[in-house]
């Protein structure tokens, strides 16, 4: 083809030359063209090891007005020729075409008006490279087949702004266009696309041409493609209409596949079922990618969703927790083929319709395929829990957030889009109650399937749905509810006094901050008040007993308690917000706790212990009321109520570290906390081992070794002794892992290398991961740098290893910060993309509860290409946190002394 003939040296200087397109008042397309159809050709050439592609682009443009220009979206591809036709293939005269590369624009200016309401065809011919390190857009990845054959594969990774940098296009969410994609390979490889295989047809020099039917109307973000000779495995789902399922990995890894497989065809049918609505495509392939190679953890391209190997993979050592894992990451991925891709959101500053949606649906769509795991009652303390917490800064956004850069775009992906996003969703499940906020997204569904969507239409679909069955509180509507929740940033603290002698029970509402702040804030919101006490049976524990209404900060209610009820508010969780009680509620809770446990469920023993020690935290509960609910733990062995203790547990490790002597007591506290635990869990698993049992013991094997705890730290030493005495290392299990972490703290030089030559030999992603999360707890400086050392020279998990060193203390926090300070001109090609160096930074920030290490974190992001507003907003956490700890750590050591 003729522009392949032109060398790639040749075609630089042509573009180097192109100039700067006229000045853009914004980031985002101007819009008086839009595209309807993609007629796209991509030519590889990957089975010669020739990671260099060509192709064709022919975009089907509607003129929205009259206009001389033509502005899409372009970088990296080398444009070799662009023309332009009208709808009857008559060319129109180009001017010529330039470039704005800050906002990454095309510009195509034509030498008469192309008029509004006509059609035109812009045809492109451009020259790419697949071979690039950041994992975005059309991209390389390999593995090493059974007989050492270096093997390249290409894949996509187009969301969220990166289909602009594989060829042309409109590289927006709010612009939906149908795609006829064909695609030139090796004919001992297979090429995949979101839609199903038309034809295949033979070409000379060992190709073929796969031609893919046409796809529904979608974004761009959403075209995918995949090249490569993995090996696949195929089923069928029946649900509503036949659909062929497939799960592909590299062929060493085909035998790990059945679990995806299965798990997709239950999913695929429950997703139809459970919304009344049919998926659009006839098949869906699913796609593991080795974790060297993928910086998403899936991501869920229309009818080709792609994986990391390890939330994709399940062989026969795979827990019960590696199971959860990937079914709840297939039920996100399969969630989004409705909620993102089916319904498109205008624009990013919807992210949450997509991101919420599937938070929520991959634990209520897993558990009903995989009841068996317990997977929906695990939303509360993994992902409501971690969403208070990052909504409690006073930094932080709201859920439906305006931005226009694609660095900007790029940090939307967060706790906020996801995890506050999916509790707020939930909580309307349970307020709405769940047969009403389906039949909603039933109506919702329907009516704006294929579409581009605003959170408003969802609004609209609920309040139709909510006002015929009469579930709205008075003088309110889903607008008014849900904007109250997703265009303000934070969420309220709801504090509950019951009036001595009386039924009235007085309910005021505040915005929650982590730490005290300067100025008073008045936000409100409307929240469901759900309830619990034994004498109303249930009845308004997951169905509103009422509303506090937005604008009331102070309301009072009659609730009849007997004297021996259990009054709880939010039992489990259920609303989105935290609880706070007058004094004497929570000396029966804490008496409760001590007396009768089980009398309350653990997901609600957990609640209280995420709410007691972040409202002590905050100032507004007593610590030494926080500590009478987690000492309730000495005999507590449940995985739900330590799992909410665990990352409480962690965060007032980072606080009392700046102070040896508090920490020690907070470890020799600990001791006591956790031996029960650990005697129960902490050892090898059972035969009658529990689904969270697993998790349980995770959890008491790294706090029981953190504390110094004997037993545990003599089975971390058995496992390193027992190293000695075998030629191979393979670690196949998360509690191999704690114990092998815990060890290698105090371990031996020669042991370390056990580590790095299994490191080298290990293929399998899951046990590749544990060696590097073992090797960054190594306990020496020295070692650290040694390990670092290694894994740069083998270009592999370098990441990984940066953010769990990071994360394991002062001195793995001082490895990372002078690293990134010495390679600060290298951080493109260690982390590929600056949304993976900028998670390794709020990593670091995380750790931060000092003034010397914050000011040394600032010194090191004036070095690094970060921008000034993200710098700014971990300099803002930064104090928050210093704050933090120096109003809190005298008042929790007070407490530790009396426990000494």
């Amino acid at each position: 083809m003729r522009w392949k003939e032109l060398s790639w040296s040749v075609i630089v200087v042509l573009v180097f030359y192109v100039s700067a397109g006229d000045a853009f008042e914004s980031y985002r397309l101007p819009n008086t063209t839009i595209p309807t159809h993609y007629d796209l050709f991509i030519n590889t050439e990957f089975h010669n090891d020739d990671l260099d592609y060509n192709g064709t682009v022919k975009i089907v443009i509607s003129v929205l007005e009259d206009t001389k220009q033509i502005v899409l979206h372009s970088s990296r591809s080398i444009l070799v020729n662009v023309e332009l036709k009208n709808d009857n293939q008559l060319p129109l005269a180009i001017v010529n075409y330039e470039f704005d590369n800050d906002r990454e624009f095309l510009i195509v200016n034509t030498a008469s008006v192309l008029p509004g309401g006509s059609y035109v065809v812009l045809e492109i011919d451009f020259l790419n490279s697949i071979n690039r390190t950041d994992q975005a857009g059309f991209y390389r990845t390999t593995y090493t087949a059974d007989d050492g054959t270096l093997k390249y594969a290409g894949v996509t990774q187009f969301q969220a702004c990166d289909a602009r940098s594989a060829f042309p296009c409109y590289d927006e969410p709010g612009l939906k266009a149908t795609f006829d994609v064909r695609i030139a390979c090796g004919v001992d490889y297979h090429a995949r696309s979101n839609a199903e295989i038309a034809s295949i047809s033979i070409l000379p020099e060992g190709k073929k041409l796969v031609t893919f039917k046409r796809t529904p109307p979608m974004q761009s973000y959403l075209l995918a493609f995949l090249v490569s000779d993995y090996a696949v495995q195929r089923d069928f789902a029946n649900a509503m209409k036949k659909i062929a399922v497939q799960s592909m990995a590299r062929p060493t890894r085909a035998s790990q596949l059945s679990f995806s497989l299965d798990a997709s065809v239950k999913l695929i049918d429950e997703l139809q079922t459970y919304f009344d609505h049919p998926y659009e495509m006839s098949k869906i392939d699913s796609v593991g990618i080795p974790n060297s190679d993928f910086s998403a953890g899936a991501m869920e391209n229309w009818g080709l969703v792609t994986y990391l190997e390890s939330y994709f993979l399940i062989g026969e050592s795979s827990s019960d927790n590696n199971r959860r894992s990937v079914s709840t990451v297939i039920a996100h991925e399969f969630a989004h083929q409705f909620f993102g891709n089916l319904m498109a959101p205008k624009w990013w500053s919807y992210l949450w319709m997509n991101e919420g949606f599937a938070t929520l649906y991959e634990y209520y769509l897993a558990d009903r395929t995989h009841p068996e795991l317990l997977i929906k009652q695990r939303f509360s303390s993994s992902a409501l829990q971690s969403a208070l917490q990052a909504d409690a800064s006073a930094t932080v956004r709201s859920m439906t957030h305006y931005v226009e850069t694609v660095e900007e775009i790029n940090r939307l992906f967060d706790r906020i889009a996801y995890e506050k996003s999916g509790s707020v969703l939930r909580m309307m499940h349970y307020a709405l109650g769940e047969s009403t906020f389906v039949k909603g997204l039933k109506h919702y569904i329907k009516q704006r399937q294929n579409s581009v969507v605003v959170p408003q239409y969802l609004f609209d679909s609920l309040q139709k749905v909510a006002a015929e069955e009469g579930v709205l509180p008075p003088n309110a509507s889903m607008t008014m509810i849900m904007e109250s929740w997703s265009n303000q940033p934070g969420a309220p603290v709801v504090t509950v006094t019951r009036q001595p002698g009386t039924d009235d029970v007085i309910f005021t509402q505040k915005r929650f901050f982590s730490t005290t702040q300067p100025t008073e804030n008045d936000q409100t919101w409307w929240i469901p008040i759900f309830m619990y006490t034994n004498s109303s049976g249930g009845a308004h524990e997951k169905t509103p007993l009422f509303w506090i209404p937005q604008g009331s900060k102070q309301v009072t209610h009659k609730i009849p308690i007997e004297q021996d009820d259990v009054f709880l508010i939010n039992p489990a969780q259920t609303g989105y917000y935290r609880v706070n009680y007058d004094e004497q509620t929570w000396s029966t809770l804490i008496s409760i706790l001590k007396t009768n446990p089980t009398s309350l469920d653990p997901v609600t023993r957990g609640q209280l212990i995420d709410d007691s020690m972040n409202l002590a935290n905050a100032g507004l509960l007593d610590h030494d009321k926080a500590f009478h609910i987690l000492d309730h733990l000495r005999n507590e062995t449940n995985f739900f109520a330590w799992k909410s203790a665990y990352r409480n547990i962690l965060d007032l490790e980072k606080l009392l570290a700046v102070d040896p002597e508090a920490l020690e007591l907070f470890r020799k506290y600990l001791l006591g906390l956790v031996d029960n635990l650990y005697a129960v869990h902490g050892t090898e698993k059972r035969k009658d081992q529990h689904t969270n049992d697993h998790d349980a013991q995770l959890i008491a094997i790294d706090l029981a070794c953190r504390v110094g705890q004997q037993a545990c730290l003599d089975q971390a030493m058995n496992k390193l002794n027992v190293l000695q005495q075998r030629t191979m290392l393979a670690i196949r299990s998360e509690a191999e892992q704690k114990l092998y972490c815990h060890g290698l703290r105090t371990g031996k030089e020669t042991e370390l290398d056990k580590f790095t030559e299994a490191f080298e030999l290990e293929d399998d992603a899951r046990g590749r991961r544990y060696l590097v999360e073992s090797m960054a707890c190594v306990g020496s400086r020295g070692e650290l740098e040694r390990v670092l050392e290694f894994l740069v020279e083998q270009n592999r998990e370098v990441e990984r290893f940066l953010e769990v060193a990071a994360e394991q203390g002062v001195g793995g926090f001082t490895v990372v910060t002078e690293f990134l300070t010495r390679e600060k001109d290298h951080v493109d090609e260690i982390f590929g993309s600056k949304r993976s160096m900028e998670k390794l930074l709020n990593k670091l920030a995380d750790r931060i509860v000092d003034q010397e290490n914050a000011d040394r974190l600032r010194l090191m992001m004036k070095v690094l290409p970060v921008s000034s507003t993200f710098a700014a907003n971990i300099s803002n956490r930064l104090e928050e946190q210093i704050r933090w700890q120096e109003h809190n750590l005298p008042r929790i050591q007070k407490v530790l002394q009396g426990y000494a």
